[in-house]
């Protein structure tokens, strides 16, 4: 998939669109562990070797072992980005989407029980990944399945199509389940989100959107020296999105950092997010009431198989 965040399309049936996971998965965990395999390809960037390290990823062995790893960090990452990425949103846009994604929800304890879902949760995730790849990247195990998929049509082979295809019919999957559950959504005052101003906005625009066009720009740079004018010109596609997604991935986390510092907000729901609940939807199931300054919770409404990458 040049687009790793269609993955997600494949734990859509384990999720509800209230934001909790059927029987005892964790939602946040389950998209994690389906972005989890490709994450080593984002880190080429800057890590000699990362591109190799991805056939580790993309097996069965790596899909119970260093994805589950990778797809726990994922979770870390998301509970410091998600109310700082909240306020980002027009004030009259926060309030389901807090609602939907439990911001402010209180921490849980950890316990084996929880710590068992977490690893389920994340396995299952990185699963949809590695399977469906098989079916749509040149020299997996689907490939030599059904070796129809590499026949050509109209000059490129059938699992390109599948590739590129699927990854669009995954993003408008993912949109739509999205418009559902926030149309279903309650609209409560946000709790722990953070309130920007004008100037804040435009500080972080330049944050997280910096890093990621230089980081695409270098990715697109180092990818054309090697490859030139040998390649076709939609093989940079995934090269582009690697590139662009380790910039912002660094832009979000200098974002929420910054946020949390110069911009915290004081009062129940300010503090961290909850590690089971707080998984669920992407958060957790805590409400509660935020106050102090910073907070709306008084206020109603608020590389391809060959030149590109995997």
């Amino acid at each position: 998939m040049p687009f790793t965040l269609s993955h997600a399309a494949a734990v859509l049936p384990a999720v509800r669109t209230d934001g909790t996971g059927r029987g005892r998965l964790v939602p946040a965990v389950l998209v994690a562990g389906s972005f989890a395999p490709d994450m080593t390809y984002y880190a080429a960037s800057v890590l000699s070797g990362a591109m190799e390290f991805g056939d580790v990823t993309h097996s069965f062995a790596g899909v119970f072992t260093v994805d589950v790893v990778i797809a726990w960090a994922l979770v870390g990452l998301w509970l410091l980005l998600r109310e700082p990425l909240v306020a980002l949103l027009p004030v009259r846009r926060q309030a389901r989407v807090a609602t939907l994604l439990r911001c402010g929800a209180p921490r849980a304890r950890v316990r084996p029980s929880l710590v068992l879902r977490w690893y389920v949760s994340a396995a299952l995730g990185a699963l949809t990944h590695v399977v469906w790849d098989a079916f749509t990247h040149l020299d997996r195990w689907g490939m030599r399945l059904f070796p129809v998929l590499g026949e050509e049509i109209a000059g490129s082979p059938l699992y390109w199509y599948l590739q590129y295809g699927g990854s669009a019919v995954a993003a408008i999957v993912i949109a739509a389940f999205v418009a559902v559950a926030l149309r279903r959504s309650r609209a409560a005052a946000p709790v722990g989100v953070p309130v920007l101003s004008v100037r804040d906005r435009w500080c972080a625009a330049a944050v997280i959107g910096g890093p990621a066009v230089v980081a695409a720009v270098q990715r697109a740079s180092r990818w054309w020296d090697y490859w030139g004018s040998t390649a076709k010109y939609w093989e940079l596609i995934p090269t582009l999105c690697f590139g662009a997604g380790a910039g912002l991935v660094l832009g979000l986390l200098l974002y929420a950092v910054g946020v949390r510092v110069w911009r915290p907000v004081r009062g129940p729901g300010g503090g961290g997010a909850d590690t089971d609940a707080g998984a669920n939807a992407g958060s957790g199931s805590g409400s509660g009431s935020g106050s102090g300054s910073g907070s709306r919770s008084g206020e109603a409404g608020r590389e391809a198989s060959r030149p590109g990458a995997r």
